[in-house]
Parts: structure tokens; sequence; C-alpha cells
């Protein structure tokens, strides 16, 4: 079991022995539960005459009385196997979360994740028989990091109605202190990579706190958390080092990463294939740049002076690993931007 101390210390002095046969009786640590169990019918769901589905589920034995957070997954297979990479979770996380253990979980929101866990956007192919899914509870702790606990998965049978779910928000917003804390259309954006709008990258110089915005109203769904798990509602993010990051977001499995990263402009244009010239971001203009004599010929731009992730296609619409760019012999204050919606890139002739 693995355990935290609570208590950084006892009490010094006379009453030292007392104090922690006090710190052990009054002051107990935090064990991590194995699992707990989840309260849910065996009827069959149907999700269209239905506004509340009402779990509940068993409190977890923390070891003490905790402020707990409980949030609802579902899975098609019973396979809990989180995002990698441009890759998917297996199961997604129902966005509304709870303080008790009383799930009066929402029928149009779990049909909802239905739809885009399982890209049911097609109404002529939509399934019209009652579906076997796997649900199952996740507390987490308020005090300490790295305590979730999950409930045994229970099969449950749903009948599922067609509804037009749309792709938004195709961008969530970054922001924080790296941009004044400003919630408009200036803040820097993620842009979706999948149909569903679950899955963002994008790339942002940050200081040190921000969250994630799906519009540019603190009304609507903001995520804010850390260690690379989100909340919906959660508190201000951070980061220990101020630098530009790769940002990759998850609204399904809600999880991030943000890792710092460089990028530079490589190809005959330049005079290698192999050694790139890299781009400095330039806070005011927000954009990533150099000023490079270019020879006539082509070019890409690529991060981390590796051909893992390149760009390349046209300027104005820069492509993941797309065809090479080319350039005309010449002195070029090149910019390249990450941090809007779309990728793109401008080359301007200096004088």
């Amino acid at each position: 079991m693995k355990k935290l101390n609570i208590l950084a210390y006892c009490l010094t002095g006379m009453l030292t022995i007392t104090s922690c046969q006090d710190d052990r009786d009054d002051n107990p640590t935090i064990q991590h539960p194995d699992s707990f169990l989840m309260n849910v019918s065996s009827d069959t769901y149907n999700l269209k005459s239905l506004q509340t589905l009402d779990w509940s589920c068993a409190t977890p034995d923390y070891g003490y009385t905790a402020a707990l957070t409980y949030s609802v997954q579902i899975s098609m297979d019973n396979t809990w196997t989180d995002a990698t990479d441009g890759q998917a979770a297996s199961y997604a996380a129902l966005e509304t979360t709870y303080t008790t253990p009383t799930l009066p979980v929402s029928a149009s929101e779990l049909n909802r994740a239905l739809i885009i866990l399982n890209g049911w956007y097609d109404e002529d192919n939509f399934p019209t028989t009652a579906q076997t899914v796997y649900v199952r509870t996740m507390s987490t702790i308020s005090t300490a990091a790295g305590y979730e606990a999950y409930s045994e998965p229970a099969e449950i049978h749903i009948l599922p109605y067609y509804e037009k779910v749309s792709a938004e928000p195709v961008v969530l917003y970054v922001v924080g202190d790296h941009q004044g804390w400003a919630n408009n259309e200036s803040a820097p954006k993620l842009t979706a990579t999948d149909d569903a709008g679950t899955i963002f990258r994008g790339y942002v110089w940050l200081n040190k706190e921000f969250k994630f915005m799906t519009t540019t109203s603190w009304d609507d769904t903001n995520y804010g958390g850390g260690s690379g798990k989100l909340e919906a509602g959660g508190g201000n993010i951070t980061v220990s080092t101020p630098g530009f990051y790769q940002i990759d977001v998850n609204t399904n499995s809600l999880t991030y990463t943000a890792k710092t990263c460089t990028w530079g402009i490589v190809g005959d244009a330049t005079g290698s294939w192999d050694i790139d010239v890299p781009l400095t971001y330039n806070q005011e203009s927000g954009t990533l740049e150099t000023e490079v004599e270019l020879k006539g010929g082509e070019f890409k731009f690529r991060q981390d002076g590796a051909w893992d992730i390149s760009l390349g296609g046209t300027l104005e619409a820069l492509e993941l690993n797309g065809g090479n760019l080319t350039a005309e012999a010449g002195n070029y204050i090149v910019r390249l931007y990450l941090s809007d919606s779309t990728y793109h890139a401008t080359l301007t002739p200096v004088e």
C-alpha cells in the first residue's frame, strides 16, 4: 500500500512522546485503495427516455475521511488503456465530476460520450439495439496527487440514440500568465487532430501557470489540473521552466503532456539537410523566427533537429510531414506560426 505521511513533523519538547502517539491515532497516513464497488442496475438503460442514471459507489478507504472527487469512465470492451501520442484512449471519461459517492449521471452526456468513443457519427449506421458497455468510477483525493483509485468495472446495457455530435471545440485556448490571462481570440490555440475534437496538439510559449478553455468564456468548460491529469474546472496547471512547449491534450481521457521543444529550418536552401538553422521565439510577434540567407532550393521545418515531426506542403497551410517547400535565393526573415489555429509560415525578403 502506498502511503504518504500527512504530518510533516511532530511537536517537539516535553510532549514529544504524547504528540507522536496522537499522530498515529488522530492523523493517520493516506492509504491507496486497491478497488471499491460501483452500484448500477442490470436493466437496460434507454437513454432517450431518461434524464439521469442514478448510480452510486462505495466510499474508497483512504485510511481517513478525505475530500474526494469522483468521475465516471466507460469502455466498450473492458479495456482501460490510456491515450498515447496520436492514439485515443480505449475508454472515455465523462466530463461531470461529483463530490459524493452518489452519481446522477446525465443520460445526454453519456450518450454523447458513447457516440464519440465509438465514432457513431453516421445516422445510417447508428446501432439500433442495446449495447454492452463497461463502466467504472475513479476517485481522486484533493490533498495528494497520484492516489487515483478505480472501482471494479460493472457491465451494463445501454440503448443509445442518434444525435448529431459536433467536432467542436476544434481548438482549445491556452490562457495563462504568458499572455496576461486574456480570454479572447488572441490566446494561443491547440488544434484538434481527430474527427471528434477530443485530441489536441499545439505549441505555446509558457511562463508558469495556464489552463485550457473550450471557448473564450470562463462560464463554459475549462480544464486545469497537474501531473498530466486534467479536471474540468480544476486549478491552474504549472510548468517549472519558462519556454516553448509542445502540448498534447486528450479531453476523453482527461490527460495532457507539455514538453519543451525547438524548431529549425533545414534543406538545400539552407545548405544542409542535416544541420538546422535554429528559430528563436519572439514573444512580441508570437512566432518562431530567424533572419537567414537562403540559396535557391528546397527546405522544410522540423522539430528538435529530427524527422519525427516536420512541416512542409505550402507556407500558407503547413502539413505534418508534408512535401518540401521551395525558396528563391536571397536574405529572408523567416517566421513560423504554430500558436494559432493553423500552422503557417512567411518568408519576408530583407532589402
